[in-house]
């Protein structure tokens, strides 16, 4: 019954920005390394396919993730990270 007397955590916006914002950039530059990787070993009309339907299950579990991290600036911090290191790893493989 304590659950029900909890109060909503007030830095709730920051983790569904987090999430919601840079989960999906996040997913986005996932899908495309996985798109990069995959045109060489798949067919080249199921590589496409392939990246973009991977987006939302990568999305879903970034959101789903984002809160369980215990401040909502932490969550924007690590995302952040987490976005930063994939594009570069995105424009690295397409060089």
């Amino acid at each position: 019954m304590n659950m029900l007397k909890q109060k909503l955590q007030p830095d709730w916006w920051s983790k569904t920005f987090a999430g919601g914002v840079l989960g999906l950039s996040f997913a986005m530059a996932m899908g495309a390394i996985i798109l990069l990787l995959s045109k060489s070993n798949a067919d080249s009309s199921i590589a496409p396919q392939l990246g973009m339907w991977s987006i939302p299950w990568i999305w879903l579990c970034v959101f789903f993730i984002a809160y369980f991290i215990p401040k909502g600036w932490q969550s924007i911090v690590i995302f952040s990270l987490a976005n930063i290191f994939a594009y570069a790893l995105l424009f690295w493989l397409r060089a």
